[in-house]
Formats: C-alpha cells, sequence, structure tokens
C-alpha cells in the first residue's frame, strides 16, 4: 500500500482508522500514529463527524462516492484533494468498513479554474463584441453564436441554432460554401459577401475566419462585421468621381474610360455601337435673359429629361458645357437615330420653368455608327470627331435636328 503514489486509509464502521500509507502520514505527521483514531480527528481537527459527511450512506447503499476536500498545512498553500469511498465487505459479503482513495488534484483544479475563467472572459468578449460572431460546424450548421450575429440577420438567438450558413449566405454557392469550410485552417481567412435577412434584405459582411479542432470535430469561428454603410459610401464616393456634379450624369472621364471596352468588344465581332453629341440650340442666349443660375437649371432639367429615355446599359454623360454625350451599346445607327428623335420631340414639347419664367429648349445631334469604320481600324477620337462634324452640320443646316448616317432631322 505504501507504494501507491496516491493515500489510502481503511477505516471500520466507527470511523476508525484501521491502516494508512505512507502518503497520508506525511500529510499529517503531528498526529501519528493514526491506528485506533477516528477519520475526523486525525484528518479535520473534529471531535464529532464533519456536518453532513456522507460516509454512514456509503456504508449503508454501498455506491461509491467521490468528493473533493481541501486541506491547508500550516506552512504552506491551500491543497485540494479528491476522495473516493468504496465500501469494504467480508467473505460472507458483511460491511466491515471502507477504503478512502486520496488523490491530490490541486493543480488540476487550477487549471480547471483557469479554463473557466477563460471561458468566461471569451464568452464575455463573444457577448459584449460589436460584431455577429457564429461558429459553424464542419455541415454548416450552428454550433454558438452571439445576439449581435442575430440581430444582425433579424433573427432571435434561438432562432439561429436552427439554421445553417446557406440560409445566410448568398453570394457563393452551397458547394463553394462547403469548400471553404472544409479548407479554413488556423490561419484563417478574410473575404467580403453578402448575408440575407429573415425580412429578406440583404446586408454587406466583412468575414475573418478561422479554423480549429475542439473535442476531436473541425469548428469554424466567424467574426462577421456589417459593412452596409461602408460599402454605401464606397460606391457614394466612386460615383461622386464618374458624375458630373451639376446634372449627376456621367461626367466626360468615365464616358472615355469606357469607350474602349466598347471598341475591343466591337473589333472582336460584337454588335456595333453609337455616339451620339448633343448640343443644346441657343444657350448662350439663355444665360445672357435669365441668367446663369437659370442656364444651370437647364442643363439639369434638361439631364434630368432625357435619362429615363435611354436604355439602362446604354451610357448618358456631360460632355462639355452645354454638350452632352450618348453611348447606345449593341444599336446601331437606326435605332440610335429614331431614340434621339424621340427625345427631340418630348424636349420641343416641354416648358421649363425657373423661378416663374418660362423656357423652351431645342438641341442639335450628331450621330456616328462603329459599323462606319472597318473592325480594329479606328480610334476612339476618329469616331468622336465624326460625331462632332455631324453635329457641326447640324448646327449649319438650321438646328434642331440630327444628322447621321440614319438619322431623321
Amino acid at each position: 500500500m505504501d507504494s501507491i503514489g496516491d493515500g489510502l486509509v481503511v477505516l471500520d464502521k466507527d470511523y476508525r482508522i484501521l491502516l494508512a500509507n505512507d502518503i497520508m502520514e506525511r500529510l499529517h505527521p503531528s498526529k501519528l500514529p493514526f491506528q485506533g483514531k477516528r477519520c475526523y480527528e486525525v484528518f479535520h481537527d473534529r471531535p464529532a463527524p464533519c456536518v453532513g459527511c456522507t460516509y454512514p450512506e456509503v456504508l449503508e447503499t454501498g455506491e461509491p462516492l467521490t468528493m473533493l476536500f481541501e486541506h491547508k498545512p500550516h506552512d504552506s498553500d491551500a491543497r485540494v484533494y479528491e476522495i473516493s469511498v468504496h465500501r469494504l465487505e467480508d467473505a460472507d459479503n458483511k460491511v466491515i468498513g471502507a477504503v478512502e482513495h486520496i488523490r491530490e488534484v490541486t493543480q488540476r483544479k487550477q487549471a480547471e479554474q483557469r479554463l473557466r475563467d477563460e471561458i468566461a472572459r471569451r464568452r464575455m468578449m463573444v457577448e459584449n463584441s460589436p460584431d455577429g460572431i457564429v461558429i459553424l460546424d464542419q455541415d454548416g450548421s450552428v454550433y454558438e453564436a452571439n445576439e449581435q450575429f442575430a440581430r444582425m440577420l433579424g433573427y432571435r438567438l434561438e432562432e439561429v441554432y436552427h439554421l445553417r450558413v446557406f440560409d445566410w449566405e448568398v453570394a457563393h454557392p452551397k458547394e463553394v460554401v462547403l469548400q471553404m469550410i472544409a479548407t479554413v485552417d488556423e490561419s484563417g481567412d478574410h473575404f467580403e459577401t453578402r448575408h440575407m435577412r429573415q425580412d429578406g434584405t440583404f446586408v454587406e459582411v466583412e468575414i475573418s475566419s478561422n479554423g480549429a479542432l475542439y473535442n476531436g470535430r473541425k469548428l469554424i469561428f466567424c467574426v462577421c462585421r456589417d459593412i452596409t454603410e461602408k460599402k454605401a459610401m464606397e460606391r457614394q464616393i466612386r460615383d461622386l468621381a464618374v458624375r458630373d456634379c451639376l446634372t449627376n450624369v456621367y461626367n466626360r472621364r468615365y464616358i472615355f474610360e469606357r469607350l474602349p471596352e466598347m471598341v475591343a468588344e466591337y473589333s472582336r465581332g460584337g454588335g456595333s455601337f453609337c455616339v451620339s453629341i448633343l448640343d443644346l440650340d441657343h444657350f448662350k442666349l439663355i444665360n445672357d435673359v435669365h441668367g446663369h443660375q437659370a442656364g444651370d437649371f437647364a442643363l439639369d432639367q434638361f439631364a434630368q429629361t432625357i435619362a429615363p429615355m435611354i436604355r439602362p446599359y446604354d451610357l448618358l454623360g456631360r460632355y462639355g458645357g452645354e454638350e452632352f454625350i450618348i453611348v447606345s451599346r449593341r444599336a446601331g445607327a437606326q435605332e440610335t437615330a429614331a431614340m434621339i428623335d424621340r427625345i427631340m420631340e418630348v424636349i420641343r414639347r416641354k416648358t421649363f420653368t425657373f423661378e416663374e419664367r418660362e423656357m423652351r429648349l431645342t438641341f442639335s445631334c450628331g450621330l456616328a455608327d462603329s459599323a462606319e469604320f472597318p473592325r480594329g481600324a479606328f480610334t476612339i477620337e476618329e469616331l468622336i470627331g465624326l460625331a462632332d462634324k455631324r453635329l457641326y452640320d447640324a448646327k449649319a443646316s438650321g438646328r434642331d435636328r440630327c444628322v447621321g448616317p440614319a438619322a431623321s432631322s
């Protein structure tokens, strides 16, 4: 019994110590010898059994018992022991006492407490995080989530636990999401995506994810930051950079940035495109008679009137001063000229009122079709130059008309 690394004590039914190994003797040297003394006298310095002692219960039921006990020697820190009590019976199955197995578990209990403290600290961090946090299982189901993640998706927290990642992830198909889950590791991943809320609206999200093994299973820890407002602001800033500040249509620089891709598409065998340059007639007279504020108003209202009349994938921009440019994608001269005629008719009929002063507008237009040039054998400047020449011809021939290869007047 002395070769066992843990403490062992054999008691009779009256709490008397029958045997004890040297581990127990080293723990309580001042109480030697132990034999014949009761356990509560030696180990607990008490004249009677400890309050709540379950030793009689073990003797009666035969059910083993495990409990923790803290012992503080006079010259050292408190130590924690795990005590297991097993009933002893003789050959006739008569109860004769019990054996107590005492193991020091101080370090283990301290480690467990540190782990509990760390779990509590991390849980507090998770719950108080301004970001949504969700932990996913390998199949995409929710292992754990915080309130902020639930709020981000418009669910109650308890509802989130019934979801899988495919219920909210809309930017990637299911197969791609499963591949991402399978490949993410402790080095992590960082990306932007879109999540669908319970009400069907969307939230743009920045995600930092890490994969780790926990109890033999892979879990994916995801920190989800709502960047909807940030992305909207970025789009607004980008939009401001490509928009004319007065009319809010595209500016000249943006139009000329987009034209090369259309030339390249046409050169590869794609459909032709047309460039139309529109110039307000007698615009200087508007400024002279009504003032520059009225002129700015006329430019803005002209742009807002014609913008809904072009196709969503065409481009409308301010070319400069009172000139505008329309780039009609995958459209020939005849189709584009018909559109210009419709716009001309609307502008002719419309009265523009600025501070109770009425103004009537007309415009002249020069139209050029990329199909007028061999594929891959012309420049943007040549195409624009042709449209500009035809605009000059429209002005010279009386204004309020469109000149092009198949334009009406």
